[in-house]
């Protein structure tokens, strides 16, 4: 047995653990240690209550924002790493100007040792300016402070320059400043460090002011061993040969931005480049194998176009002279907008053109747009506060599209935006458990929760929904003032409203206040379903419209300013007439019908709203103008609607049928034509739609063995037309071509047992990045429980799997019938591995809880959830996640129960040749 004590460091601030051994003391050493600690503990909170400075102020460390006293203007940081020890040793001289009289310098500090003896931190004023002495100095880890007090009050405008020595250790997690790993062609482990500071990964790097107001400009030094090559935001100023061996890398002060926008890495790495008629460098830096292989080559095409695109696009320079695009081995998401050195997971900035793959060279070519369009929204202008990220990302996720059809022109990729950005969202976005785009964040912990897909993808809606109804030039011109007046700075989301405003006004649009508009679809959760109700002798319609629930007998608890109505831009056609310039009609909150002019409509014409999907609404439409709909699609006319029109008409039938806003009969009757149907986009919008009957009722054996033949019979003359034959752009040397590779390799596993496995198993550990995430996703296909267990366990070692395809992993797993309580079981098991590991990255933890609990549907899914609930009052990142699978569930056992005989009746209808 033994006990310990605390010892309490007046120097540092710091408790320390003591070993206080009594096994070979007895009761009196015992006792004397609880003395010693109630003693420590005494001192302790006498030396706390003097603390605060004068007469019992309130301490500004204990508040979780940092206090406006003091803005920094530049930090002039050295770090030495040791790649292969993992160590850090480094320094930080921070010059800040005073903006009220304090005697507490307050910066962001997390597992760092703050080295004392010659390195105590110090403050020197500038030029005649005497600056106070250092009386103590301490970390408060609650809220990752690193707190000098003073012996008198910094002057108001003055400028100093506090210098701080410290220690660190290249992490093993994936955030900060920390270590990532490769095996390369020789067998050798080779080891590389990199960073990822969004949200708070800074302080784990360096202390600082790590808040995204307080930006300033930097000046970066990497001191590492001969062999490796260092990187950071800005080009090489010069490089130093130290007398210990060791080379000093600095780099060219940096323009002003703010510190989770930093990056630096240290690596053997080698590039590919080219530099633009204006001078600017881009470079894509991989694995040298990689390299060597061309497998940069696609992305620096892309890189290269876009930047200029986005130049002429938003018509403000790009301001670097450089742009590195590096991939990381371990990787905690997709990429992330560190000015001048972007960081992408392996698989989504490399691509490998001898194995041409449709899908994975749109990723490539997304994400880079995506990452790009941050150069300019939020890294040019900056949201003031966490809050505000929804417009950082919202606009990226919208650009991106645009960049990406610039690259690839014979794409119409407006026309998957329906698809990839709109149906996903707007099924979480139609649960009680949904929240405003603009999302108060009263703590620094809660941004990681909003990294999410309202953030995203619902901010990528409206903000086309936006420039669809000012116009493209008036949206652009708005942008361009916008990055224009807060360029370097920070800016909230009622400063692009009054530039676009502006710009409205000044192209004619008098009567438009875009705040009054885009308020009611940024500050208030959910959206409307648009109800249209023909008057067919008259050619017009009734417009009314409702917030859109999925389980219509949910309650919504938190109230709205608005009342849950919204500024509506109504676009609109009719039979014969244009898609490419519709017709638009205003709904306003504040009425209750709006009457639209349909334009000459006759009573067997057909009238279709929100063209292209433009709008971030539903419609519903009255059981005529349904059935005249429903029947051009089965005509030979249909192509005549566009895909993304012809997609939407499914996705929102079913989701009113899944909201007993429609008959279900009506929903699935529109999904008949599918069987004409050619394009990508109405099928993967139809695929998405209708697998939540398999979801549902996938354990009812009879209903779900006739729902799989009505499957096989849309699909057939699809799946015989395109069969295995190669298209000349599918060829490759490879025995399975790319485009086959997850259906084949997850048939095989399917169908196979533990040797096919095992073989699939051998060949991921010897992949590329590419053929890793398709055997991942292919080896949760298998149907042996015992396999599934085997693989869960495999995820959680390190060796194995890398530490960011663990929660890909039990995702996979938890999506097929066999894994489905698999995984829940696991995650329950092993929660704390979960939460220890990804509650610090974003998305992580919410997309493992949605990923899991998609196919709960019965009443013991629902009680399990509420039980894990209670035994967990705190799910961290995972809270909101947790909320929309108890909705969702909840949502799925009041479907089941309403519409089993329903649909069974219509597949027996179906059957009979009704």
């Amino acid at each position: 047995m033994s006990g310990f004590a605390k010892r309490y460091s007046f120097r540092s601030g710091k408790v320390h653990d003591e070993s206080c051994k009594t096994h070979n003391s007895g009761p009196l050493a015992i006792a004397a240690c609880c003395v010693l600690f109630c003693l420590g503990i005494g001192l302790i909170i006498g030396f706390e209550a003097g603390r605060g400075g004068t007469g019992g102020q309130s301490r500004p460390w204990q508040q979780v924002r940092l206090p406006e006293t003091l803005l920094p203007i530049h930090y002039d940081v050295e770090l030495q790493v040791d790649v292969t020890a993992f160590t850090v040793v480094g320094q930080v001289n921070v010059t800040l100007r005073c903006a009220t009289p304090t005697r507490h310098v307050i910066l962001h500090s997390a597992e760092l040792d703050i080295i004392g003896g010659d390195g105590t931190p110090g403050i020197q004023g500038s030029g005649d300016v005497i600056a106070p002495r250092i009386t103590s100095w301490f970390l408060y880890t609650e809220n990752q402070y690193l707190v000098l007090e003073l012996d008198k009050a910094l002057t108001k405008g003055a400028v100093y320059t506090v210098n701080l020595n410290f220690r660190g250790t290249l992490r093993d997690g994936l955030i900060g400043f920390y270590r990532s790993s490769y095996v390369n062609k020789d067998g050798q482990t080779r080891y590389l460090a990199t960073t990822h500071m969004q949200p708070m990964g800074a302080r784990l790097a360096f202390p600082c002011f790590d808040e995204p107001a307080f930006k300033a400009t930097f000046t970066v030094t990497l001191v590492h061993r001969a062999g490796y090559t260092a990187l950071a935001n800005m080009p090489l100023e010069n490089n130093v040969t130290r007398n210990d061996g060791w080379i000093a890398d600095r780099f060219q002060r940096s323009v002003r931005m703010p510190t989770y926008l930093l990056a630096f890495v240290v690596s053997d790495y080698t590039s590919v480049g080219t530099v633009s008629s204006s001078g600017l460098e881009t470079r894509i830096w991989a694995r040298p194998a990689y390299i060597a292989a061309g497998m940069g080559d696609y992305g620096l095409d892309v890189a290269h176009k876009i930047v200029a695109y986005y130049e002429e696009y938003f018509d403000v320079p790009f301001p670097l002279p450089k742009i590195d695009h590096i991939s990381i081995p371990d990787y905690s998401i997709g990429a992330m907008e560190n000015w001048g050195l972007i960081t992408y997971a392996e698989s989504l900035l490399l691509y490998d053109a001898r194995r041409p793959s449709a899908s994975l060279k749109r990723g490539v070519a997304q994400i880079v747009a995506h990452e790009l369009a941050h150069m300019w929204f939020g890294n040019l202008v900056t949201m003031e506060w966490w809050d505000g990220i929804w417009l950082n990302e919202g606009f990226a996720s919208y650009v991106q599209y645009l960049g990406y059809g610039y690259v690839e022109p014979d794409v119409n990729v407006m026309e998957q935006f329906a698809y990839y950005r709109c149906q996903a969202v707007m099924e979480d976005d139609s649960l009680t458990s949904s929240r405003p785009i603009f999302q108060p964040v009263n703590h620094p912990d809660e941004s990681r929760e909003i990294f999410d897909s309202i953030t995203y993808s619902k901010g990528a809606s409206i903000l086309r929904m936006l420039g669809n109804f000012v116009g493209e030039s008036t949206f652009r011109k708005g942008l361009k003032s916008y990055l224009e007046r807060n360029a370097y700075s920070n800016a909230v989301q009622d400063e692009l409203w009054e530039a676009l405003t502006l710009a409205a006004r000044a192209d004619g649009q008098t009567d438009l206040d875009v705040k009054t508009v885009m308020d009611t679809w940024t500050l208030q959760m959910g959206y409307p379903v648009v109800n249209l109700t023909r008057d067919y002798g008259r050619g017009t319609a009734q417009a009314t419209q409702q917030h859109f629930l999925l389980d219509p007998t949910a309650t919504v608890t938190v109230p709205s300013d608005f009342g849950y109505r919204w500024h509506i831009p109504l676009t609109y056609t009719t039979r014969g007439n244009s898609f490419d310039l519709p017709e638009q009609a205003w709904m306003r909150p504040d009425q209750d019908t709006s009457l639209v002019n349909l334009q000459g409509a006759g009573s067997d014409d057909w009238v279709l709203v929100n063209i292209h999907r433009v709008g971030y609404y539903r419609v519903n439409y009255d059981l005529t103008n349904w059935q005249l709909l429903t029947d051009y699609l089965n005509s030979d006319l249909y192509e005549e609607i566009p895909p993304d029109n012809r997609g939407t008409l499914i996705d929102d039938a079913f989701n009113l049928g899944r909201a007993g806003q429609l008959d279900l009969s009506t929903a699935l009757d529109v999904t008949r034509y599918l069987v004409r149907e050619r394009h990508f986009v109405p099928w993967s919008m139809a695929k998405a739609a209708m697998n939540y009957v398999e979801t549902v009722f996938g354990s009812v054996n009879d209903l779900n063995d006739n729902w799989q033949a009505y499957m096989v019979q849309l699909i057939s003359p699809f799946y015989n037309e395109v069969g295995w034959t190669l298209q000349q752009s599918d060829y490759n040397t490879d025995h399975i071509p790319e485009t086959f590779k997850s259906t084949v390799y997850c048939t095989a596993i399917r169908y196979g047992g533990g040797p096919e496995w095992d073989f699939a198993w051998q060949r991921y550990l010897e992949g590329e990045p590419s053929e890793q995430s398709l055997l991942l996703s292919a080896m949760a296909c298998s149907r042996d429980a015992d396999i599934l267990r085997s693989y869960l366990e495999r995820s959680m070692d390190a060796a194995h799997v890398r530490r960011q395809s663990a929660p890909d992993v039990i995702s996979y797993v938890g999506r097929s019938g066999v894994g489905k309580s698999l995984a829940w079981n696991f995650l329950v098991d092993n929660w704390d591995f979960y939460v220890e590991n990804f509650d610090e990255t974003q998305f992580t933890m919410a997309s493992i809880v949605s990923s899991v609990t998609k196919q709960f549907s019965s009443q013991e899914d629902l009680d399990n959830l509420e039980q894990f609930l209670r035994d967990h009052p705190n799910q961290g990142t995972a809270t909101r996640a947790f909320s929309q699978a108890v909705d969702t569930t909840g949502a799925n056992l009041r479907f089941r129960r309403d519409n089993e005989s329903k649909i069974r009746a219509w597949l027996d209808g179906l059957n009979r040749g009704n």
